[in-house]
């Protein structure tokens, strides 16, 4: 993989605001991925908000989406490229902060909703859990 100035100077900018290395942290410790509703519980903020963030660490090149049936799971790109491995290095780090302890601690607590691996739950309104229904409409679920 060629690396380009240019491309290195949006990685590191992708990087310089505070809820996107806070998503690279999470999905640092989920190597397969995770869907936007994980995200938006661990890190308390909005659908809107945490896939935008999300696009723009896409448009970066640190991150790569997958679609499995309705999910779309998100994960660090897995580049063999030691510019690549150092910046894992350094989201590494960086999740050691408390404030991102915290985060990945109500990751930790989402992810045990999974089945089989994967996501089922969907978006969680006020504690209870929402899935996804075709036709777009949420189902709520005890």
């Amino acid at each position: 993989m060629e690396l380009t100035a240019r491309a290195t100077q949006a990685l590191f900018a992708a990087l310089g605001e505070r809820l996107r290395l806070r998503l690279a942290c999470c999905l640092l410790a989920a190597p397969g991925g995770l869907a936007v509703c994980e995200l938006t519980e661990a890190l308390e903020v909005s659908q809107p908000n945490a896939s935008r963030h999300l696009a723009l660490l896409r448009t970066s090149g640190l991150v790569e989406e997958r679609r499995e049936g309705r999910w779309v799971y998100y994960a660090l790109r897995n580049v063999k490229h030691p510019f690549f491995e150092s910046i894992r290095c350094c989201v590494e780090s960086v999740c050691c902060c408390a404030d991102i302890q915290e985060d990945l601690q109500r990751l930790r607590a989402r992810l045990k909703l999974r089945r089989g691996g994967k996501c089922v739950v969907g978006f969680r309104a006020k504690g209870r859990a929402v899935s996804k229904v075709r036709g777009g409409a949420g189902k709520e679920a005890r």
